[in-house]
């Protein structure tokens, strides 16, 4: 394949559709007229995951995910139960699969961990959320105006956490930085800092008003339309 030559070269000819919010994207100038920010695209009706809801504590619940890629960093998920270790907080830590009973016993602390989570569930009802940075957490998070100190480990997540940063939405620390003690004192200041939770909700009334799945919808199919009239009228 040839080169692009233009960083908007690979996009969709007819439309680009992104499950992001503008509000939470970098300011880019000369936007193509065929890029759509919809906003998250998510299946209202997915699969049922069980979850211990009656072993939560009601103290400030902290949401810790890695993804489904990135589960396995198991000195990761020990530095966030280290840093959450003494903390009046409860954490709770979904791995996906990514550790088993004995890693998850060295653990330290009182941690919640589950091999699965109903994500959105659980974020709504917490205060902070740990993550990797990949775009679906960060999303759901700020769907539910939740703050978020992001470990970028690797592909699209350095980006994300940058947005995160550029929003004020939350805090970063690169994984090759990553240390208990400073992962500790960011939790502490994105949970006592008001503005962290006010800027998490100012993307989340963004997200409510995207138009998300019916929005991406629209678009397909105004772009098809569009597309066949111009080959109805070119062609005859």
């Amino acid at each position: 394949m040839p080169p692009y030559h233009h960083i908007y070269a690979s996009n969709a000819r007819l439309a680009h559709i992104s499950q992001q919010v503008a509000a939470f994207d970098f300011p880019i100038p000369d936007l193509p007229k065929h890029l759509h920010y919809v906003g998250p695209l998510r299946n209202a009706s997915g699969k049922s995951v069980s979850f211990p809801f009656d072993q939560l504590t009601g103290q400030p619940l902290i949401y810790a995910a890695l993804g489904s890629v990135q589960n396995t960093k198991r000195d990761v998920f020990r530095c966030i139960a280290a840093a959450c270790f003494g903390l009046d907080v409860q954490l709770v830590i979904t791995h996906g699969g990514g550790m088993d009973a004995a890693g998850v016993a060295e653990l330290p602390g009182n941690p919640l961990v589950v091999e699965y989570a109903p994500q959105l569930e659980v974020i709504s009802r917490a205060s902070l959320t740990i993550t990797h940075a990949g775009l679906n957490t960060v999303l759901d998070s700020l769907s539910h105006g939740v703050p978020l100190v992001a470990i970028p480990i690797t592909f699209e997540q350095p980006g994300n956490a940058a947005r995160i940063r550029q929003t004020g939405t939350g805090e970063v620390i690169p994984v090759s930085r990553l240390s208990e003690i400073q992962l500790r004192q960011t939790i502490e200041r994105v949970l006592t800092q008001e503005s962290y939770l006010h800027n998490a909700q100012k993307i989340k009334s963004a997200i409510a008003q995207s138009g998300k799945v019916k929005k991406a919808a629209t678009i397909i199919e105004q772009s098809l339309k569009s597309e066949s009239n111009q080959l109805s009228a070119a062609y005859g």
